[in-house]
């Protein structure tokens, strides 16, 4: 559920009818200053640029530098001084309506909403202007006027259509006033006028989220992710399809957003996709030279494998396995390499060591003493096989297809021993 409403911030407002460059000039002394200002702004010293700016008017009585000293006072946040050199200006130049917005903004700043209202009202209605439609709606937006707050956005709205607007209008309808699916229409009109953006994509695919409407949530989000690659877009999508269940389109979406490489992985095992599971654990081998995507990859490059008996196919597995084992130690691996050995009478006594290492660490585990089992049968030593798997059938049983075919096996092993 969406809980709050991000504020309308207004120092850019006023910076819509500001020139954002300061003019040049010949003058050395001006143009000197000038760099001095930019280049406290660059590096965030504000009140020092706010000395170069003021003394920038005072040198050229250019009203552009009143504007941006006070930028500069906004920005280091010092209202009193603010305070104080917006009246000084505005004693000067009474009608100027940059200077009125920096008057309306010290209230604001000042926490005197009512009256800061009030004089954005009355200014609002007189130049019908986007910055002071905004700064009127902020001032609403203080007192908890969500339907006057949505009423001034709309009028600056209806002046550009920006998207950052629409949004905060959709956003205070949605969240404030529980207008749900009027916040919904608004930002699908907009977006069928106007066009999409990966802001009031994302927005739509959380109202959507939020009302329950999911399919049209993952909708909107892949699309959105479609046509302008933001990520968290695809990111939330992802978390519909988990929900859901839908692997088949999450496992889609992974590999052209290459958002999440591990999970994707994950998908491809799930559905016993071994070909793609080994190129992507490789891959991500590649990427971030971790041994375990590399044992990943021959693991899944056996299991995928049509012809497992191709005496060269064994060897590239084994050494890969061996490879990654270097510097792995997981029990898992360790037992895989030990087995593929075992079963395949490549070396069984060094195939056993591998599968020892795994008991070390895991000693209670039924599959890797089912693999000891299966080294001992290898090498004839029946009585050691049978009791091994003797204690795998009392452990798990002899469902499983592999350890009853060992059974089996090792039970005419011991018979044979016997005669």
């Amino acid at each position: 559920m969406i809980k709050a409403v991000v504020l309308i911030m207004l120092g850019w407002s006023i910076v819509y009818a500001v020139p954002k460059t300061v003019p040049q000039n010949t003058n050395v002394v001006k143009d000197t200053f000038t760099l001095y200002a930019l280049d406290a702004q660059m590096r965030h010293k504000y009140y020092q640029a706010f000395t170069f700016f003021d003394e920038l008017y005072k040198q050229t009585s250019e009203k552009e530098y009143i504007y941006q000293s006070l930028q500069m006072l906004e920005q280091s946040n010092d209202i009193k001084m603010l305070s104080k050199h917006t009246t000084d200006a505005l004693n000067k130049f009474p009608d100027d309506e940059v200077l009125q917005r920096y008057k309306i903004l010290v209230l604001l700043k000042e926490g005197q909403y009512a009256e800061a209202s009030q004089k954005a009202f009355i200014q609002s209605e007189k130049s019908q202007k986007f910055a002071d439609y905004l700064l009127y709606a902020e001032t609403r937006l203080k007192l908890g006027d969500y339907a006057g707050t949505v009423e001034a956005l709309k009028k600056a709205y209806t002046l550009n259509y920006d998207e950052t607007t629409a949004d905060r209008i959709a956003l205070i309808e949605y969240a404030q006033l529980n207008q749900k699916s009027e916040a919904i229409k608004f930002l699908k009109e907009h977006i069928g006028i106007h066009g999409n953006s990966h802001i009031l994509g994302k927005r739509l695919g959380s109202f959507y989220a939020d009302s329950g409407e999911l399919d049209r949530a993952v909708l909107i989000y892949e699309e959105t992710y479609d046509a302008f690659k933001e990520q968290s877009t695809a990111e939330e999508a992802i978390k519909i399809y988990i929900y859901q269940k839908n692997f088949t389109k999450m496992t889609t979406l992974l590999e052209k957003s290459q958002l999440n490489d591990p999970l994707l992985l994950d998908l491809y095992v799930q559905v016993k996709d071994f070909d793609k599971a080994s190129s992507l654990a490789q891959k991500l081998y590649e990427r971030e030279d971790n041994p375990l995507y590399l044992a990943q990859s021959f693991v899944f490059k056996y299991e995928g494998a049509s012809n497992r008996n191709d005496p060269a196919f064994i060897s590239e597995v084994v050494d890969g396995l061996k490879r990654a084992n270097l510097e792995l130690e997981e029990p898992l691996y360790l037992n895989y390499l030990g087995y593929l050995m075992i079963d395949h009478d490549l070396n069984v006594t060094e195939g056993m060591g591998y599968v020892k290492r795994a008991l070390e660490k895991q000693p209670d585990s039924a599959y890797y003493i089912d693999s000891l089992a299966w080294g001992h049968y290898k090498l004839n030593e029946c009585v050691e096989a049978l009791r091994l798997i003797k204690q795998v059938e009392s452990m798990i049983g002899i469902d499983e297809d592999e350890v009853r075919d060992h059974l089996k096996a090792i039970e005419k092993c011991k018979t044979k021993e016997k005669n």
